[in-house]
């Protein structure tokens, strides 16, 4: 998202009487109750709160049908209320998909490209060994696990435990069904620090790696566990149900390619 922006998709955080610090707005309490909210500090950037819904839910509205707001407050744009800054948002996002279009793949999966990354023509080819890091949520927006993002911590010893963000990452070869085949598919063509965005089908999703990469944590492996439990259902009562999953990577390194 650019600087100014952001995208608001999950206000299951918030209610009616959220208390927000001063000098904030909040242009529409009702909607909060629908699950729809924005939060407007008028004539400046737009701001989200709590913050930890920013870094974890709300990135992965451009992929998801639950209705979204896009906000800008930019010179020339500035929005006052809550329709105007609703017609502002259907423009920005029409622009995105013009600027920055879904890619489909065969195998069902499909991505968009966040960060272009480097300016090379050295890419990710089948076969690959490469250094990657990733962030997987639900459809919904949930946060499920990650490797190297700074969302989960390492143990660096004497029970210390840091952020894993620059210190993680998890490398792989393509082909040895140690990453879902919809990734990999997404992964061809990615230059060094580009980051992409991809909804994975589970027809080519983890069954298709052996649930790998798996997550280091309790609560990762609650994730996947309950995610497990949707696929499959609970008898006759719950049937499956065949949920995506979004995962934002970003490509580190490539062996043997500068």
């Amino acid at each position: 998202l650019a600087p100014d922006i952001l995208l608001y998709t999950n206000c299951a955080g918030l209610s009616s009487d959220h208390i927000l610090p001063a000098p904030y707005v909040m242009l529409s309490s009702t909607s909060i109750l629908s699950s729809l909210a924005v939060l407007c500090l008028l004539g400046q950037p737009v701001v989200c709160w709590p913050q930890t819904l920013i870094s974890r839910r709300v990135a992965v509205g451009s992929f998801i049908s639950v209705p979204t707001v896009l906000v800008t407050t930019s010179a020339g744009a500035k929005c006052t209320d809550i329709e105007s800054c609703r017609e502002i948002g259907e423009r920005k996002v029409e622009q995105d998909i013009q600027d920055n279009p879904v890619t489909r793949l065969g195998s069902g999966a499909r991505y968009k490209v966040l960060n272009p990354g480097l300016k090379s023509s050295v890419t990710v080819e089948k076969d690959d060994t490469i250094g990657m890091i990733f962030s997987i949520s639900t459809l919904s927006g949930g946060y499920m696990y990650s490797r190297g993002f700074g969302f989960e911590k390492i143990d660096i010893g004497d029970g210390k435990r840091i952020s894993d963000q620059g210190i993680d990452s998890y490398i792989v070869k393509l082909g040895t069904q140690n990453l879902p085949i919809g990734i990999e598919d997404a992964l061809i063509g990615m230059k060094r620090g580009e980051r992409r965005r991809i909804e994975l089908p589970p027809a080519v999703g983890f069954a298709t790696s052996d649930w790998k990469p798996g997550p280091t944590t309790a609560r990762g492996k609650a994730k996947i566990a309950s995610y497990k439990r949707i696929l499959t259902g609970n008898g006759s009562t719950q049937p499956g149900f065949p949920a995506a999953t979004i995962w934002d990577v970003e490509l580190l390194t490539i062996k043997g390619k500068r």
